[in-house]
């Protein structure tokens, strides 16, 4: 099974103390800066590649691209 198709609460469950800490940096960098091979599980990939999209979005949005 693929770790997209897992609910949140799920995927939660798969991510280590390591994947947590780049969650955590991820949330305070910017966007072009975040890097997914900061992940140690394929689950923590994911989040940090969700983490990247919202913010390239929100940044897109702010700047009238969208």
């Amino acid at each position: 099974m693929n770790v997209s198709d897992l609910p949140w609460w799920e995927r939660e469950k798969l991510l280590t103390e390591k994947d947590k800490d780049a969650m955590q940096r991820a949330i305070n960098s910017r966007w072009e800066d975040i890097d997914p091979s900061w992940a140690e599980t394929p689950a923590g990939e994911y989040e940090l590649k969700s983490i990247i999209s919202r913010k390239r979005h929100q940044a897109e949005w702010i700047a009238g691209m969208l």
